[in-house]
């Protein structure tokens, strides 16, 4: 795999990935294992795809990928990284336009919901990101953020990777691998407009109840039709939500405040 022993102590070792692609050049030979993956290897594919024994060989046209080359940090999560020119429809204005649009709509979500920032929200969960803009704008609060990049969307985990920030895939119609009550803050950004042809919606916001610690928050950034439809299956799993403008007024697009309350069922000492 050309990984460099860095250093070793007792049973602990320490690797180290070759920063150049000269080391790959050898993985060409017929009695080298694992060998390199063919041309048709897709290299960041990682749903319901069979796992292959064979090395993925770096681009050489990303030479900023290294860990030399990476700004610092905090300072790389505000930098275009390079392998956003691979993602269709993706550049540094679009990259600095989505920053910038995230930033302000943090401030608004802070006066609609004035527990981020606190101690109140620690986990928080972007159900549908693109560049990792809501978590970076959130940089400063003491919380953490898992990026989820749709399965069935444009590849930009990459992109939220050499932010310095985590993520994943994720097809939503599908349950999401974790703990129940895990969350303290969800939120989604267009997620069952652009996927609810998919599967029916109720379906995701019962996995998000599953998910969502008892007084947990969603911020739920949807079209007026979906956030009319969410408000009612909210209602049924007993969450008290809110209806609220955008930061501009957009008409065509509202905001859906929820709060996960605590029940308990009216038979629960018929034992």
């Amino acid at each position: 795999m050309c990984f460099k022993l860095y250093n070793k102590k007792d049973d602990i070792a320490v690797w180290q990935k070759s920063s150049d692609n000269n080391c790959y050049q050898q993985l060409s030979s017929p009695d080298v294992y694992p060998p390199k993956c063919d041309d048709g290897t897709e290299p960041d594919a990682a749903w319901y795809t069979p796992l292959r024994p064979c090395v993925v060989v770096p681009e050489p046209k990303y030479k900023k990928l290294g860990l030399k080359s990476l700004p610092k940090w905090p300072e790389r999560l505000n930098v275009a990284p390079d392998r956003i020119s691979a993602i269709h429809g993706g550049s540094v204005s679009t990259f600095k336009h989505d920053d910038s649009k995230w930033k302000e709509r943090l401030k608004h979500y802070k006066k609609l919901l004035p527990a981020i920032g606190t101690d109140k929200i620690r986990n928080v969960m972007d159900m549908n990101t693109a560049y990792g803009g809501f978590a970076a704008s959130m940089i400063n609060d003491p919380l953490w953020v898992m990026n989820v990049v749709s399965s069935y969307a444009a590849n930009t985990l990459p992109v939220v990777f050499d932010r310095g920030l985590i993520g994943t895939y994720h097809d939503w119609c599908e349950a999401f691998s974790t703990y129940p009550r895990t969350y303290d803050l969800l939120h989604l950004d267009g997620l069952f407009t652009a996927e609810s042809h998919r599967c029916d919606m109720k379906y995701v916001l019962l996995e998000m109840d599953r998910i969502l610690r008892p007084n947990g928050y969603a911020i739920i950034r949807e079209s007026s039709y979906f956030v009319d439809a969410v408000a009612t299956i909210a209602k049924g799993m007993r969450w008290g939500c809110r209806k609220e403008e955008t930061k501009y007024g957009i008409e065509k697009e509202k905001i859906l405040i929820c709060q996960k309350k605590i029940w308990y069922s009216s038979n629960q000492n018929s034992r």
